[in-house]
């Protein structure tokens, strides 16, 4: 069930994320009046009618809200005597549940693929799904200059971008789509957005990731670039500073070397000749 323990993905910040319910309505059910009196038919529905509430949830992240109709079935005890079991399931109706997108600093190539991909789960075309969750891969592959001549072989020149764990999951995409397209096997809604989730995964560590801290880098580089400049300004001359003697001419005796050998050369001095 959705969100059943507070937990659940989040369709506005596109993340499993925690949850808190700010509102619920145990009966949204339709209530009839009788025509010639404000009496409500159905003020206390009886036990076993079909139950439909509605519950408003909030994310703890993005602090946005989803509503969900919540439904609850009456089932027969499994044998005499023994308790009755409530089946209880929930549906998004806010926001409308849309395809799954890849982060924008992912291809575009792959982006789409990806897209479609999610529009075919969403509509319960299960192998065409996994067709196209493996194309998202096979792109993905592409855009990394990938090596091999085969899907797998370009997966496995991966590892060291991604780890070894990823490599593997990037496979399981990898034989959904075999099983789908080859073998004919559909599989499972849950098998179909595990691949899906660790597409977005990949994408996360291969681009999300770098994207973010591009800046964080630029920024250390300007600083250092900063720091050089400012360095190279203040940094103390080394060079002897210039005197009298030692622009005397070679003639010139020792005693009167001596004499000026202290003095200094200011720069609108002109030489001192003798």
């Amino acid at each position: 069930m959705l969100f059943e323990d507070g937990t659940g993905f989040c369709p506005w910040h596109k993340r499993d994320s925690s949850f808190r319910v700010v509102h619920s309505i145990k009966y949204a059910t339709p209530r009839f009046r009788s025509p010639s009196s404000s009496r409500i038919l159905d003020q206390d529905p009886p036990d076993e009618h079909v139950r439909t509430g509605v519950v408003i949830m909030e994310c703890l992240h993005c602090r946005k809200s989803v509503v969900l109709l919540e439904t609850a079935v009456p089932l027969p005890a499994a044998e005499a005597g023994g308790e009755e079991e409530v089946k209880t399931w929930r549906t998004m109706v806010s926001p409308h549940e849309s395809p799954r997108t890849l982060h924008e600093s992912a291809p575009a190539a792959a982006r789409s693929l990806f897209a479609e991909a999610s529009t075919c789960e969403k509509s319960k075309a299960f192998r065409a799904a996994g067709v196209m969750y493996r194309a998202t891969v096979e792109e993905l592959t592409k855009d990394q200059k990938a090596s091999g001549d085969t899907l797998f072989d370009k997966i496995e020149s991966l590892k060291g971008k991604l780890s070894d764990e990823l490599v593997q999951d990037l496979h399981e995409a990898r034989m959904l789509g075999n099983d789908s397209i080859h073998a004919g096997i559909t599989c499972s809604a849950e098998e179909v957005e595990d691949v899906a989730k660790l597409i977005e995964e990949a994408v996360l560590v291969l681009y999300v990731q770098p994207e973010q801290k591009r800046p964080m880098r630029d920024a250390r580089k300007a600083r250092r670039r900063a720091q050089r400049t400012n360095s190279h300004h203040l940094a103390p001359s080394t060079a002897a500073p210039r005197t009298v003697a030692s622009q005397l001419p070679p003639t010139t005796s020792s005693a009167a070397r001596s004499l000026l050998g202290h003095v200094p050369v200011h720069a609108e001095e002109q030489p001192t000749s003798i």
